[in-house]
């Protein structure tokens, strides 16, 4: 899996014009940040499948958004003038995304294994 976000790094680098600046590494850091997540989880049992959902979210989220950034789709890079602020907000949506993705997930998580303890 560390190849995976090694590879999602190195795309986003170069989705970013392969410039080395604050920017590019501040783009990066969700996937550092769930690449440490990832490395430090041990996946054992129903409630740390929860991680495993925040990784997904965080990780689609940040394919989705250099997606359209890079192939311009919708017009999203050059409709707006002010297309470069999500450059410096989305690294901070993208973990808080994941972060509501966790806790939704051990919601619905311990409230279905509450139902089926009650059956």
């Amino acid at each position: 899996m560390n190849i995976v976000f090694l590879l999602l790094s190195l795309l986003t680098f170069i989705a970013m014009g392969a410039n080395v600046n604050l920017f590019v590494i501040w783009n990066i850091l969700p996937i550092a940040f769930i690449a440490v997540v990832y490395n430090k989880t041990d996946f054992k049992g129903v409630l740390k499948s929860s991680v495993f959902h925040m990784i997904l979210g965080t990780t689609l989220l940040h394919v989705f958004f250099h997606t359209v950034m890079c192939f311009d789709i919708g017009k999203a890079a050059t409709g707006s003038s002010t297309a470069a602020l999500g450059y410096i907000f989305f690294p901070i949506h993208s973990m808080l995304f994941g972060g509501l993705i966790y806790l939704l997930s051990k919601a619905i998580k311990l409230i279905c294994v509450k139902l089926i303890r009650r059956a």
